[in-house]
């Protein structure tokens, strides 16, 4: 078979990529030539395509957190947004006692991150730790820099996994529906957000 038709034959098993062993039957249903099998595992082992679209690795099981012993020993925080105000939600949440902090801010570099979470420090002390994703400002040297001159262990989450940091974001869902309730009642989202917290 000529290399141009083996080629267009495999972007068709391809389109929709509905998995290696269903891609291959398809191909031997309709054509077939020596080493097909290798010709597609490397086909879509070298696809972009296919790498982005494709399951991740089955991550290794979740061991719960320990429950702290006290309050603002751990926390939680992300990013929620951007809003359609073009806001940004600073969430923090305490795994002690599920206190929810949150802050408005239009700026969300490493240095507002950090101003901000100094403010909610000075209130209520610094903590042992802190989980993050691993959002720009958040994955910074700044940042790593401020958690160290504070003793503060940070520890980020495994990207595009965001069940790891699964207290801020149950928090962040529930923000999210009272802040649709908002827009779709014409409420003030502002008011309506401190009502919540």
């Amino acid at each position: 078979m000529p290399q141009s038709l083996r080629l267009r034959t495999l972007d068709l098993a391809h389109e929709g990529h509905p998995g290696m062993t269903i891609m291959k039957q398809r191909l031997r249903a309709k054509v077939w030539w020596p080493k097909i099998d290798t010709q597609v595992d490397k086909y879509v082992k070298d696809c972009r395509g296919c790498m982005l679209v494709a399951a991740p690795a089955v991550p290794e099981p979740m061991k719960r957190r320990e429950l702290p012993t006290e309050p603002w020993q751990h926390l939680a925080i992300d990013y929620l947004g951007p809003l359609p105000t073009g806001h940004y939600l600073f969430v923090v949440v305490d795994y002690f006692s599920r206190y929810i902090g949150v802050e408005i801010m239009e700026k969300i570099d490493s240095r507002e991150t950090i101003k901000r979470l100094t403010t909610i420090f000075a209130r209520f002390g610094l903590p042992i730790s802190i989980t993050a994703d691993n959002g720009p400002q958040l994955a910074s040297e700044e940042f790593r820099v401020y958690c160290d001159t504070n003793n503060i262990q940070l520890i980020n989450t495994i990207p595009y996994w965001p069940q790891q940091n699964g207290e801020v974001e149950r928090q962040n869902r529930s923000i999210l529906k009272r802040l649709s309730i908002s827009q779709a009642t014409n409420a003030d989202w502002e008011s309506e957000l401190n009502k919540y917290l």
